[in-house]
């Protein structure tokens, strides 16, 4: 693979309802053929280059059988952004659950990046844990946490950056208020268009005159001409 994923800080299952016709059983995907190879060379190898490619590798063609020996690894010194990226990729829902039950063990760098990852994966069961990064300055991913609350982008996430755009933290204001930009137009595009106006007037009120309260009041002016 020649691209790299998010390796340093900074999917979609479609959960069908049960209708009313006879249930059927989900459709399981087979493993990709390539997953055991590279889950050897995970597990057997010594050499680190060819074990943080496999960990990058997982992120295109595994599944839930690579979950657990990334996530093993998320602590790592020299495997642990590698691990994350391959999780970070991993369409099943068990590599979001694994990041988010990571995020207690992790430190520093690690942390930093495993929220980063669940920003990207848009993991909505995070927001809860996210929200208690985001005001916690001893762990020192509160910035990455904020950020990810705005890629996640859904309601409840907005409620949580209207919480922290209101508060006394001026330090906190200025990322939580390029955070609640994006998740405002996200909420606009996703039909959630008073969750959009309520978050962009908070941006407004706390940081008025800066280059954020500045964008979000020619946001607002662009949701009323959508109306």
């Amino acid at each position: 693979m020649n691209s790299v994923r998010s390796l340093i800080p900074v999917s979609l299952i479609v959960a069908v309802a049960a209708c009313s016709s006879p249930s059927r059983a989900p459709t399981v995907l087979a493993p990709h053929p390539k997953e055991a190879e590279y889950l050897a060379v995970l597990a057997n190898s010594t050499e680190l280059q060819a074990r943080a490619r496999a960990c990058q590798e997982l992120g295109v063609v595994g599944g839930v059988a690579s979950v657990g020996p990334l996530a093993a690894l998320l602590g790592t010194e020299h495997l642990g952004d590698y691990a994350r990226s391959g999780l970070e990729g991993i369409r099943d829902p068990a590599a979001g659950e694994a990041l988010r039950q990571a995020l207690p063990r992790l430190e520093g760098r690690a942390l930093a990046g495993a929220v980063a990852s669940l920003g990207v994966r848009r993991e909505r069961s995070a927001v809860a844990e996210l929200r208690a990064l985001a005001v916690d300055s001893r762990r020192g991913a509160a910035a990455e946490a904020v950020a990810s609350l705005g890629m996640i982008g859904t309601p409840e996430a907005a409620k949580v950056l209207e919480q922290i755009l209101a508060g006394d933290a001026a330090a906190s204001k200025g990322t939580a208020a390029h955070a609640a930009l994006v998740t405002a137009e996200r909420l606009a595009n996703e039909g959630h268009p008073a969750e959009a106006r309520r978050l962009l007037e908070a941006i407004v009120r706390a940081v008025p005159g800066a280059p954020a309260g500045v964008a979000a009041r020619h946001q607002l002016v662009a949701l009323g001409k959508a109306r």
